[in-house]
């Protein structure tokens, strides 16, 4: 509104005379809006119940200079507000105190527009009613009518102020100083500004507030006031700054009308409010804002990785510059004290930037490296909605924010955190904050991190944020060992890309950045796991824990699957361990008297990885289960995926555990180990098993050299097969004691075939056998007529022998199993391999074992022809007692070859032990003779 000629302007525009009294018209509070860029503190709610102010009319007008409304977006109006009390009589109902408009978000002011009043010049009334304030400092005028006064326009001044506000105006009656500060809207991002504590000797009955939308415009010149006096009708004065744009609209646009909110109190009823929502102009159009499409729009980004190393923890630099059309000289205008031109007042703003995306590519994840000693910030400790500063934890800050804005004379600061997994705006695993500080205020805005499921690629996403302009922001994560990104694992160029959405509803703007990822090539085509196992105390026979530990280099193809196989003799006493059922290990909550063990995982990029379990966390535990793909037994192995402030769940990786039924050795063959968890890769450095159940794992009683071997893939098909050296020690110490009892029954008389049973027997706590050597009695002869058609290698292998191979029954009783082992005792071919068929003991229970023995006959000195039966290569395992039974009769494979009760006949056996003792003797056979036997 342009004021001119050489008198003042009425309440509803009609003139007065110029001749008046300066104290009597100086008015006795101070009514404005003050617009200001930035976020920070929320405006409460106005109290509940009936406001003893009352208001008459209020009104928003946005004009251009010339009068005509101006509803553009992004355009430089000039801003009127006008509000009048409810009167009784010539009396207001009530006493103003206090009056404020919240404008809708993106409706603002830049303080930096104009010069400054500095606080000595403001309180300096010694020449005239008004503050000796430079003209140039002004930005607007208010007229209030007060009781009794006739009204006058006061300049409004931008004034100095301290780091705890961003911005201060003000005007001064009667002597007495009206401060006008601006609050900022953490909810919306919007402005409220108001006077405080108004005269309460002067009544006010209205106000008319007229902010400039380009103050160094010369329409202006006959509203601006002189140092010391107010504005003086008929006296235009120019002043000399650039014409900087103070007012700016909102750069969004929709068909629904803006909301201006008036809330006044009074001295009587501080607590209660008068409310007034403003919609329209006075003449009915409503406060809508148009032509979003004519603004401009051009961000652009750089963004890189902190490294250039495959594979290495990274941090990450973005750089998103937004020219501005208007303000972007704003900070410099005075910095040496001459003015800098800028074009028109007539021009429009940049859209403010609504949404950023931010793309990293793919192989560029979340570093589990990261989460040692990781914090998180919860929703309460953000304080999201509320002006207090965060007290997110130190450790939760995971980068730095700098925003430079031409509102604002200096940059911005902040950190940037991690927030608390799903307790966040998103409910999301993933999501960040940044908190910045402003002068009296906080910008506190969540960002949301999804995470691929299958490939971990990262995408951030902060949406709806401010309607308020910045030139240059600059993001950076921080970057070392503990950084939270990973450079992608192969050498290469990889982009970045920025998606910007405008407010102005215009098409996005996509830009793309990239970077070099050049050092540490080598690795990723190497795959040489290491391998480290072995029994914590290697006495021969003794109980002890294990340990195996598979290690990765960094760089190099994840660890996909493991299998290790242990020595012979280095078993597992089963007997007595519960066993964890098939649905429990499907989840990992099998019973702790199935635990044999306990697993630490080492995972993430760098140097220093991430352990699992971390000190307070749930322990991860190694469980005994039954059958699983064909093996006898499983170990199931649950992690509970927790490090830092990130629970991903519990991993239950399940193991198969074969038997090999000729040696007793232990395969163990994982389930392909999880690559990635809720979009977070887990890149496996460093895994030990340590299996410490007591009396569970057992040395062997051999004390010849062996080796732990394994069979390790990469997660690029690669396949590696590390060994470990072992041998137990002392085995010359053990004992070595075997018994052997054999005896015939059936007929005893020539020709006869009789019935053997052959129970061994073994002390406890000696060596294990090695080799057995039994040489029948000379009485002895194998029936060829009796060798029908023994089991081929193809029947055994099926389980399809035929009955008349089946020679007799074996069982055999181990201190490591719960049940003994027994089955048949077949006659195998060997293919041509001895003369004779083998003798092979087919042993079930637990678990599967086969014996096989060589049957011949052999002559010893002066003696006749005997049969010998040789088991050779016998396994690694404690046996207590083991039981042969040979069919006698018309199935009997022996045949005497004189009547036995008329000798007493004996056995030779040669035992050797898995130490290299031997234990020769010869047991007599017991046979069922009676005294007419003896005579015959």
């Amino acid at each position: 509104m342009r004021v001119s000629g050489s008198d003042s302007r009425t309440e509803n525009g009609s003139r007065e005379g110029s001749s008046m009294n300066w104290k009597r018209y100086w008015p006795a509070t101070a009514i404005a809006v003050v617009l200001f860029w930035l976020a920070g503190v929320a405006v409460g709610s106005p109290a509940a119940g009936a406001a003893a102010l009352e208001l008459e009319s209020t009104s928003v007008t946005l004009t251009k200079p010339d009068g005509d409304l101006q509803h553009a977006a992004g355009a430089h109006p000039d801003f009127r507000f006008f509000f009048a009390v409810r009167k009784q009589g010539s009396l207001p109902v009530a006493s103003l105190r206090n009056m404020g408009l919240r404008l809708p978000p993106g409706l603002f002011g830049n303080p930096l527009a104009v010069p400054r009043c500095g606080a000595s010049e403001f309180l300096d009334v010694t020449i005239g009613p008004s503050p000796l304030c430079p003209t140039k400092t002004q930005v607007g005028t208010a007229r209030l009518v007060t009781v009794g006064k006739n009204n006058i326009y006061l300049p409004i001044y931008n004034l100095a102020h301290g780091t705890d506000m961003p911005a201060k105006f003000g005007l001064v009656y009667y002597g007495v100083p009206v401060y006008i500060t601006p609050e900022v809207r953490p909810t919306d991002f919007g402005v409220t500004a108001g006077s405080l504590n108004s005269n309460q000797g002067e009544d006010v009955l209205s106000a008319d507030i007229r902010l400039w939308g380009v103050p160094a415009d010369p329409v202006h010149d006959s509203e601006r006031g002189l140092p010391g006096f107010p504005t003086v009708p008929g006296f235009p004065i120019s002043v000399d700054i650039p014409m900087t744009p103070f007012m700016r609209n909102p750069t969004s646009c929709s068909e629904e009308s803006q909301t201006f909110v008036a809330e006044g109190n009074s001295w009587e009823e501080p607590n209660l409010f008068a409310v007034s929502e403003i919609s329209s102009e006075p003449f009915g159009r409503p406060l809508a804002f148009e032509n979003c499409e004519d603004l401009g729009f051009a961000p652009t980004m750089t963004a890189s990785s902190t490294s250039s190393s495959a594979d290495a923890p990274t941090g990450l630099e973005v750089d998103i510059n937004v020219p501005q059309n208007d303000f972007s000289v704003s900070r410099d205008h005075f910095a040496d004290g001459n003015p800098v031109s800028l074009d028109s007042p007539d021009g429009r703003a940049t859209s403010d930037v609504r949404k950023v995306v931010t793309t990293l590519p793919e192989g560029m994840t979340v570093s589990a490296s990261s989460a040692q000693g990781l914090g998180a910030c919860s929703l309460a400790q953000i304080g999201i909605g509320s002006n207090d500063p965060p007290t997110c934890p130190d450790s939760a800050k995971i980068g730095t924010v700098l925003i430079d804005t031409p509102v604002l004379e200096e940059d911005l600061e902040g950190v940037v955190y991690l927030a608390k997994q799903k307790e966040n705006p998103f409910n999301a695993t993933l999501a960040m904050y940044m908190a910045v500080k402003g002068p009296g205020f906080f910008l506190k805005l969540p960002g949301r991190v999804d995470a691929d499921p299958n490939t971990g690629r990262l995408t951030a996403t902060f949406d709806n944020t401010p309607q308020l302009p910045f030139e240059h922001l600059h993001l950076e994560l921080k970057s070392g060992a503990r950084a939270p990104l990973v450079n992608p694992r192969t050498c290469g160029t990889y982009a970045i890309k920025g998606e910007f959405v405008p407010w102005s509803g215009t098409a996005p703007v996509v830009a793309e950045s990239t970077f070099q990822v050049d050092q540490g090539c080598a690795a990723a085509s190497k795959f040489s796991p290491g391998l480290k196992a072995g029994t914590t105390n290697p006495q021969a026979g003794a109980f002890s824990p294990f340990l195996l530990r598979v290690t990765r280099e960094d760089g190099e193809q994840n660890l996909a699957k493991l299998s290790a196989t242990l020595p012979e003799g280095l078993l597992a006493k089963l007997a007595g361990v519960a066993i964890c059922s098939d649905a429990q290990a499907s989840t990992g909550e099998c019973p702790t008297a199935s635990q044999v063990g306990k697993v630490t995982v080492g995972a993430g990029s760098g140097t220093n990885p991430t352990f699992v379990p971390e000190a307070g966390k749930p322990p991860t535990a190694a469980y005994l289960a039954g059958p699983y793909k064909g093996a006898p037994y499983s170990l199931v192995v649950k992690v509970p995926a927790q490090a830092g402030p990130f629970d991903l769940g519990t991993v239950a990786v399940r193991n198969a555990l074969h038997i090999n039924p000729v040696t007793t050795q232990v395969t163990s063959v994982s389930d392909p180990l999880p690559q990635i968890l809720e979009g977070i890769p887990i890149a496996y450095r460093d895994v030990r098993v340590e299996v410490d159940r007591p009396q569970f794992i057992v040395n062997p009683t051999g004390c010849e050299a062996k080796k732990i071997t394994s069979t390790i893939g990469g997660s690029g098909g690669a396949t590696a097969s590390p060994s470990a050296p072992f041998a137990a020690v002392n085995c010359e110490r053990l004992g070595f004691k075997p018994k052997l009892a054999l005896k015939f029954t059936g007929k005893t008389h020539r020709s006869a075939h009789p019935a053997l049973k052959a129970t061994l027997t073994m002390p406890k706590g000696g060596a294990n056998i090695d080799k057995a050597v039994v040489l029948l009695p000379q009485t002895e002869f194998i029936d060829n007529a009796h060798i029908t058609t023994p089991c081929t290698r193809v029947q055994f292998d099926a389980g399809k022998c035929p009955k008349s191979s089946i020679l007799g029954t074996a069982t055999a009783t181990s201190p490591l199993l719960d049940q003994p082992l027994s089955g048949p005792v077949y006659f195998r071919s060997n293919g041509g391999a001895r003369e004779l068929p083998d003798l092979v003991a087919d042993l079930d229970g637990p678990i599967h074992v086969t014996l096989v023995g060589f049957i011949d006959s052999v002559k010893t000195g002066k003696e006749t022809g005997r049969v010998r039966t040789r088991f050779l290569g016998i396994p690694d395992a404690p046996v207590s007692k083991f039981v042969l039974r040979m069919k006698g009769g018309d199935e009997g494979l022996l045949v005497n070859n004189t009547e036995l009760c008329r000798i007493k006949p004996r056995a030779k056996a040669e035992f050797t032990g898995q130490n290299g003792k031997r234990s020769v003797s010869r047991p007599r056979v017991k046979l069922g003779c009676g005294k007419s036997s003896r005579k015959r």
